[in-house]
């Protein structure tokens, strides 16, 4: 049934299937198209789906568009969320969700995890109204008052140039992150016939961060050849074939990486702070703002800026020096 609700409502139209609540809506059309797209469907049976079971029929579809990498987050937060598991889907509001980042935040969970969290949320969300199971997106009210653990870090000129002096091995693959921003599990998984003279194509993660080119800039480039040219004259079918070091970027990261920055007393760095340097030192040099973020693999330019560049009061004020307000 479609009823019009009392009152001055923005979505005055009810409608309501075998006793059941379905939804109000803006509309008297909008209302029965809602009812139309009901007309073969158990109402007990859908509207009474639970988190867990939008979550596994929502995971089923999803899976199939995002890397391994992006379920296992995904798995992760669900796994994290076991009050919610059990409730009916479509009787969850804005408080429920919130309870749960109020939680994660006084358990001490950094701020990406509970921007993963409301990720969850909003994706199972959109999948339930979409089914018409649910009307409204009631995550999108939630808040996230953590701070943000690790922002990453910018090498210094000095630290820099201590990499390009360095003769080991784990220092070429490093130079190469550095002049690239690419991931270092990207890096790691480059077919070499993927290579070219100054760019290869990979990349991960999202829709955007799969398939791009990406450019190795001058400072990394002769590094970057002497890997293709090494894992050419070894057989190999990746470009990190030509590393005599660890070939598993975990590993890499955890004891060539580690290793190397002890031995140039730069302890404290991390090869994702590689990207975030590259990141930083791309929009200082005044690269567009679009180019970096598809070098970066970004889908979002917020991403970018938000995450990956760290500009100091300097940066702010050299820009500003001879910025004319009247004239632009």
């Amino acid at each position: 049934s479609i009823y019009k609700l009392p009152g001055n409502r923005a979505n005055p139209w009810q409608v309501k299937k075998n006793g059941v609540y379905i939804g109000t809506y803006a509309t008297r059309t909008e209302a029965q198209k809602a009812l139309e797209r009901l007309t073969d469907v158990n109402i007990n049976e859908v509207f009474n789906l639970t988190f867990a079971d939008i979550y596994e029929k929502w995971k089923v579809e999803h899976a199939r568009t995002v890397t391994k990498n992006s379920m296992d987050n995904y798995r992760s937060a669900f796994r994290d969320c076991t009050e919610l598991h059990d409730r009916v889907f479509r009787g969850i509001r804005t408080s429920a969700f919130q309870a749960v980042i109020i939680r994660m935040e006084q358990e001490g969970k950094s701020k990406s995890t509970c921007e993963k969290m409301l990720q969850l949320f909003g994706q199972l969300s959109d999948w339930a109204i979409r089914e018409g199971i649910q009307t409204v997106n009631y995550s999108k009210f939630c808040t996230i008052a953590a701070e943000q653990k690790s922002t990453g870090r910018v090498l210094p000129p000095e630290a820099i140039r201590k990499l390009q002096a360095s003769t080991a091995p784990a220092a070429r693959v490093a130079l190469v992150l550095l002049a690239t921003g690419c991931r270092g599990n990207e890096l790691f998984k480059v077919p070499l016939a993927e290579c070219r003279d100054s760019y290869f194509v990979g990349g991960s993660k999202t829709a955007a961060g799969r398939g791009r080119v990406i450019a190795v800039a001058p400072l990394g480039l002769e590094a970057y050849r002497k890997l293709i040219s090494e894992a050419e004259s070894t057989g190999g079918a990746k470009l990190i074939d030509g590393y005599s070091g660890n070939r598993v970027y975990a590993n890499y990261a955890k004891r060539d990486f580690a290793q190397l920055m002890e031995d140039l007393e730069l302890e404290g760095f991390t090869p994702y702070d590689l990207r975030h340097t590259f990141a930083t030192q791309a929009q200082r040099a005044g690269v567009d703002a679009q180019i970096r973020r598809r070098q970066l693999g970004h889908a979002d330019l917020k991403t970018t800026d938000k995450y990956y560049t760290h500009l100091e009061a300097e940066d702010i004020l050299a820009a500003m020096k001879d910025f004319d307000i009247v004239s632009g």
